[in-house]
């Protein structure tokens, strides 16, 4: 398996959930990877890993990233729901997937 897209091969639906929330919401406010980096305390090559869907970031990153981004109490909630419901669909997908055919 390449390197590249590897987290959205294994988490799509955490892939596509993160890049509707947080690349979104930078987009939205003008900001640089860069500038969210910094604000963050993180390396920009995190951030562009996340969202060239080359890895996911901690739940402690995350939290950076979501105060650095101004997420309301009540969208902070519902991103945390909403990241679990992204998160059981993709690990029945793998369990789904990884389960072979009984042979006959």
């Amino acid at each position: 398996m390449s390197k590249s897209r590897s987290a959205y091969r294994k988490f799509p639906n955490v892939s596509k959930f993160l890049e509707e929330k947080i690349v979104r919401r930078r987009k939205e406010m003008k900001i640089s990877q860069t500038v969210l980096a910094a604000r963050a305390g993180l390396t920009r090559n995190c951030i562009q890993q996340m969202e060239c869907h080359e890895h996911l970031p901690l739940p402690s990153t995350m939290f950076r990233l979501i105060k650095v981004l101004e997420f309301s109490e009540e969208e902070i909630n519902q991103f945390w729901i909403e990241l679990e419901e992204a998160y059981s669909k993709d690990t029945a997908f793998q369990e789904a997937s990884s389960k072979t055919p009984e042979v006959v």
